[in-house]
């Protein structure tokens, strides 16, 4: 090498190490008026553009560098990776890191930057290699574990993600990436609390963070805090006013509070600042949904999964306009993203879902899916499947174990975790109508299909039953864990005009924190309560009565399921399985339904029953009774 090239190119080196940038180009521009390819130089201003963020610059340097003899060097490569990187190239950076680790396969911060990409291009098998190995040479990498814990993430898996990303606080505690994305895998996995205190912990230490507070937001809705939720996301929005994230998630908490509008708002304007934006379609259709407007909820759920078509969320919901509205061919294809859905989706088997397929004496388990009402409702279908040639293995809940038991063509009945018989098919209890093609007209409505057990009745007739009136069951609540509950739930106090028709005996067969309500009000009530330890003592109690009247909960599917006659109380919006416009179920015959006319006015609904059990009370009709 030249004399005079090595004094400056070692006084360029100093100056470059030194942080004294513009001295160090000079003399990398001399050495080049030298020797116009001078590797070394063109590479060190290649570093220089690149601390600079001059990317299309800096990817010119380190080409020529390469070019001119320097291509055997790793570092050369990778850097022309970041280069590319800067400009969004992504394919061609990942080339550039694959080559400086075909001449370095130990070169750690290759690797990183190589799986980041992998990442960002959904080649998450790929990434994970890269990852390994990048920890593997550098095992006190907070960023590693973070990227581990994204990858591991996006596989759902978010146990051993969690674990990683507490991995990586050990240690980085102040990575506020790390706190922010581990608490939102703590929502998804329901850990409320520990989401909160992740994001708690952000705002500490960056109160201006957006995200944050939105995030927060979310921790606190998912607990039914919907004040301090919407008091989040306005701290988002006054941080960041184009932040569709926050109005969307305050769109939600305007939804479930009952402010249609403003969630509609909310959504329109989430979508006027980000068009494609299918998380907004689909709330907007949820609103439109809750507003009874179908047609319009149904177009935002098809424009959601135009722009996402993977969108499980999407799908699983225009499942329920679809039913909603009687289109069950459909309706029932759609609801099978259930799958796919984070949350509730049905448990899965290694042996084959059942479609229909010929059974010919073959075991197959059928199990309970989501809340106590739809297991109810789907029991119907076990004795289809025995009919069909199936032997039948029944997984319920432990509360519906005695009812159950009651079914014919039964061979086994199991409890959700206990291991079942070994059988060759398997199919969700909910999954049964789209297996046998069911439709409006071919419902399986013959009733009743259960029945109670002996003991159950024994227990019943024990108790004090009055000779005169008429006897109707109560039920006022349902889960408040149910995300519409504050829809079809209602206080007991408002049940309170029925209380003064004549020659009616009232019944409680309210569980849970509702049933307290019993002691703050004062109604004719009998509060049933220490007479129920399942639903077969729930079963054998209505079996007693002449009437229920109830919201939205398990009861009803239980009352309409033995053929006793059943008054539902539906809000504006319902549930798909209750259809729109109509007085009556075809899934229960001898169910009658009270809609509200507009949402969220529950009085009138109870000026109608209290009207028609005035009528009944005075007619004189019983139910037959046990």
């Amino acid at each position: 090498m030249n004399k005079a090239i090595q004094e400056l190119l070692a006084k360029a080196v100093r100056e470059h190490q030194a942080g004294r940038l513009d001295a160090a180009r000079r003399l990398y521009l001399e050495i080049l008026a030298i020797d116009v390819r001078h590797a070394k130089s063109l590479y060190g201003l290649g570093l220089i553009a690149l601390a600079a963020g001059g990317y299309e610059a800096a990817a010119r340097m380190f080409e020529r560098a390469i070019a001119a003899g320097g291509g055997g060097e790793a570092a050369h490569h990778a850097n022309l990776g970041a280069a590319l990187l800067g400009q969004n190239k992504r394919d061609e950076a990942l080339a550039a890191y694959q080559r400086a680790l075909a001449l370095q396969p130990e070169y750690e911060e290759a690797h990183f930057s190589a799986a980041l990409i992998l990442l960002e291009l959904g080649r998450l098998d790929e990434a994970r290699p890269h990852l390994d190995r990048s920890l593997a040479l550098r095992p006190g990498s907070a960023e590693t574990h973070q990227a581990l814990a994204r990858l591991l993430a996006r596989q759902g898996r978010a146990e051993e993600a969690i674990a990683t990303y507490r991995r990586a606080l050990a240690l980085r505690p102040e990575s506020t990436d790390a706190l922010n994305n581990l608490g939102n895998l703590l929502c998804t996995i329901g850990d409320l609390a520990g989401a909160k205190s992740c994001f708690e912990r952000v705002i500490v230490l960056e109160p201006d963070r957006a995200e944050a507070h939105n995030n927060l937001g979310v921790a606190f809705r998912d607990q039914g805090m919907f004040d301090e939720a919407e008091a989040c996301h306005k701290r988002a929005l006054e941080l960041q006013p184009d932040y569709a994230d926050a109005y969307n998630n305050l769109g939600i908490v305007y939804r479930d509070t009952g402010r249609l509008e403003e969630s509609a708002a909310c959504h329109e304007r989430a979508l006027a600042i980000r068009p494609g934006y299918p998380e907004a379609f689909n709330n907007l259709g949820n609103t439109r949904r809750s507003q009874a407007r179908l047609e319009e909820a149904q177009a935002c759920y098809d424009k959601a999964l135009a722009l996402s078509p993977a969108d499980a969320e999407a799908r699983f919901n225009r499942s329920l306009v679809e039913l909603l509205r009687g289109d069950f061919a459909a309706g029932w294809r759609d609801y099978e993203a259930r799958y796919e859905r984070l949350r509730n989706a049905p448990r899965c088997f290694p042996q084959p879902l059942w479609r229909g397929e010929p059974l010919d004496g073959a075991r197959i388990l059928l199990h309970a899916e989501q809340g106590l009402g739809d297991t109810i409702q789907f029991l119907r279908y076990v004795p289809m499947v025995r009919a069909g040639g199936g032997r039948v293995i029944l997984d319920v809940p432990q509360s519906l174990m005695r009812l159950a038991a009651e079914l014919p063509g039964v061979e086994c009945l199991v409890v959700p975790g206990d291991p079942p018989p070994e059988f060759e098919w398997q199919c969700p209890l909910m999954g049964l109508p789209l297996a046998f093609g069911t439709n409006l007209e071919s419902i399986p409505a013959g009733v009743p299909y259960l029945s109670v057990p002996g003991e159950a009745q024994q227990n019943a007739d024990a108790l004090p039953w009055p000779d005169d009136g008429l006897r109707a069951g109560l039920v006022w609540s349902g889960n408040p864990k149910y995300p519409d509950d504050r829809q079809r739930s209602i206080p007991l106090e408002w049940l309170a005009p029925l209380f003064g028709v004549e020659s009616v005996r009232f019944f409680s067969l309210q569980l849970g924190p509702a049933a307290e309500q019993l002691t703050g009000v004062e109604a004719p009530v009998t509060d049933l309560r220490t007479a129920i330890t399942d639903m077969a003592d729930t079963a054998e109690l209505i079996a007693k009565l002449d009437l229920v009247i109830t919201v939205d909960t398990a009861v009803a599917h239980l009352a309409g399921a033995l053929a006793r006659r059943t008054w539902l109380l539906l809000p504006f919006a319902p549930d798909w399985r209750w259809l729109t416009d109509r007085e009556d179920s075809p899934w229960y015959p001898t169910m009658r339904l009270f809609r509200q006319a507009r949402f969220g006015e529950w009085p009138p609904v109870i000026e109608r029953v209290r009207d028609e059990l005035a009528m009944l009370a005075g007619s004189g009709r019983r139910e037959a009774r046990p």
